[in-house]
């Protein structure tokens, strides 16, 4: 005898010999015991329930020659014997998935009132919902006043998809996925009585495997017996959801990356992950989870402590939608990697969900978001300003970048910045201040400064002058050794902040267009678009100067060059709020003069200017 599928072998005969659907046996037995079969049935559940082998049972029942008193067949006499060896004329099976055209449900309808050696005629349509909108109308009018020896099942695993015209002409039992208790025990006593020998690591495996069907369970107990055991390869799918548990992306991405050189379909990776991720939910919220052996549904619970409700909605959805455009993508295996890392970093996710995931984290005493290793020279994240520091800001640019830098190495004491004070009149020294009267671009300088440090016989750059504390400016805090001077970062977020706004409007107008490129031991070197602009605010630099005294409490030199666009330069500041453009910047009215008497009109100045000019008036 060649060899049999376990589930083929094992298919049930008997009502008695049904695994679960406790339910649909009770309704169909009864009914064949008190001859009230209906004549249309429509079975619906998940593959591998039982659906057709109840089907089968139904029609044998309904032929058997010496029927029992509870309703079942006998299995000794000819119509039975038929029935088991597939040999009988009283049942006909159509497979509604590859005969679903009109004129095979007319070839149906046709045979229909043809007699049959047995009581009654069963006709059984697998996968009822596959049928087109042709064959379903022609099955119409036969399916609700069918000869009396002439009885339907429809099966189908999508009964939303069957139109109702047919489900209002049928009585509709619903199959349902087996528990992993009855699952469990129904493999055990397979497996003994086929002589198999199997453990209970393969016993949990299998009804895994399984999912509540019997047909996949007996499939995936076939397959591990055919391997001589349980595959020692790990499950990707328990290692990606721990992965995305821990929060750890490059255990996430290292897990999936092996797995595709493994071979494995990246889509079947993704249903495994997103199957794990809805167990942990339905344990989240209290779902029956008896479908499931013991071992799973304590993952499952593991995993919902872990992972907040807000965190499974999101990988469920975010998975799901994954999936989806996986059909149409050239590499599957991207949408998929995308979305696991957006699940294990949502920190890098600005939508709805990552936020509302952040905050039950946080709710729940877990961090917000992994701590990672920044390498000295990476961008460090923007941060939550101190108590006594700057203000915080929203604006991008190097202020807010100087502040995000500054709010990890600040004074944590607050410190009370010093109200801007009058010009102070610079103390008469016999060196320039720095930059004052020059006309150098920012190239130059950084040439000249590159060229005194690589002689070390050339003379050392004097310090910028000092001048004198004005009124209101804060002391220096030790006078009796020479200050570093203020870092970029610091002069930046100062200026963008309070310097700026406490200058008068005119200075303020032609300063607002420059920057700080960069601070050295020497000077704070300024930026200006161009030379006439330079020239213009050197001639109010003692405004900056002050105010740059008084902020910082000591003297800041200050050089101002020409911006000659180095792609070394950080971007510009950010935008002030009242700042002017230099052609049109404000006047002070106290500053204004009459015009002296008796000077010449601006025509006159003109023709003296051209003699012999004349006045042409335009005609009209």
């Amino acid at each position: 005898m060649s060899f049999q599928s376990l589930y083929r072998r094992y298919r049930p005969g008997r009502f008695s010999e049904i695994v679960g659907q406790q339910h649909v046996v009770a309704a169909v037995q009864n009914a064949v015991r008190e001859d009230r079969v209906g004549h249309a049935y429509l079975f619906s559940g998940p593959r591998g329930t039982g659906k057709t082998s109840t089907a089968r049972i139904v029609a044998k029942a309904l032929n058997c020659l010496d029927p029992g008193d509870d309703g079942e067949p006998c299995d000794a006499c000819e119509s039975c014997l038929a029935f088991a060896s597939g040999t009988s004329y009283d049942l006909h099976e159509l497979d509604a998935a590859s005969n679903n055209g009109v004129e095979a449900v007319r070839e149906l309808i046709a045979r229909v009132s043809l007699g049959s050696p047995g009581r009654t005629k069963v006709y059984v349509l697998d996968e009822v919902h596959m049928l087109t909108s042709g064959a379903e109308n022609a099955l119409l009018k036969t399916l609700e006043e069918p000869p009396e020896h002439v009885k339907f099942v429809l099966c189908t695993t999508e009964p939303h998809k069957v139109v109702s015209t047919i489900r209002s002409r049928t009585q509709h039992l619903k199959f349902e996925l087996l528990p992993a208790d009855v699952m469990t025990e129904h493999v055990r006593w397979v497996a003994s009585d086929a002589g198999l020998e199997v453990d209970e690591e393969i016993v949990a495996h299998v009804v895994r495997e399984g999912g509540g069907s019997v047909r996949d369970t007996l499939s995936a107990l076939d397959q591990v017996v055919a391997a001589g055991g349980v595959s020692d390869r790990a499950d990707v799918a328990e290692q990606l959801v721990a992965g995305l548990a821990a929060r750890d992306v490059g255990h996430v991405v290292a897990a999936l990356d092996h797995s595709a050189r493994e071979g494995r379909d990246p889509r079947v990776v993704g249903e495994a992950v997103l199957a794990r991720l809805r167990d942990a939910f339905l344990a989240a919220m209290g779902a029956d989870l008896s479908q499931l052996s013991e071992a799973d549904r304590q993952r499952a619970s593991a995993t919902a402590e872990q992972v907040p409700p807000a965190g499974l909605t999101r990988a469920i959805e975010l998975l799901g939608g994954a999936l989806v455009d996986m059909r149409q993508a050239p590499d599957p295996r991207i949408d998929l990697e995308l979305a696991l890392v957006r699940l294990a970093r949502p920190e890098l996710d600005t939508d709805l969900a990552a936020l509302v995931e952040r905050l039950e984290r946080l709710e729940r005493g877990q961090p917000a978001a992994p701590a990672p290793s920044v390498a000295p020279d990476a961008p460090v994240e923007p941060a939550h300003e101190t108590a006594g520091g700057p203000p915080a800001t929203t604006e991008a640019g190097p202020a807010a970048a100087a502040r995000a830098r500054l709010a990890t190495t600040a004074d944590p004491a607050p410190v009370e910045a010093a109200p801007p004070a009058e010009p102070a009149t610079p103390a008469a020294t016999d060196a320039p201040t720095p930059g004052a009267g020059t006309s150098r671009s920012l190239g130059a300088v950084r040439r000249e400064r590159q060229a005194a440090e690589a002689d070390p016989a050339a003379p050392e750059v004097s310090p910028p002058p000092t001048k004198p504390a004005t009124a209101g400016a804060a002391p220096a805090a030790d006078t009796g050794s020479p200050q570093p001077p203020p870092s970029h970062d610091e002069l930046t977020l100062a200026w963008a902040d309070q310097i700026l706004h406490a200058l008068p409007n005119r200075t303020r107008a032609r300063f607002s267009a420059g920057r700080f490129l960069e601070s050295t031991a020497d000077a704070a070197v300024f930026a200006l678009p161009n030379q006439i602009h330079r020239d213009r605010c050197d001639e109010a630099r003692s405004d900056v100067d002050a105010a740059l005294a008084a902020h910082f409490g000591r003297p800041v030199g200050l050089e101002l060059v020409v911006d000659d666009g180095s792609p070394a330069a950080p971007v510009a500041t950010d935008p002030v709020d009242d700042a002017v453009d230099d052609s049109h910047e404000m006047i002070e009215l106290d500053e204004l003069v009459d015009a002296p008497v008796g000077e010449q009109s601006g025509l006159a100045r003109l023709t003296d200017a051209f003699p012999g000019a004349e006045l042409v008036e335009e005609e009209t």
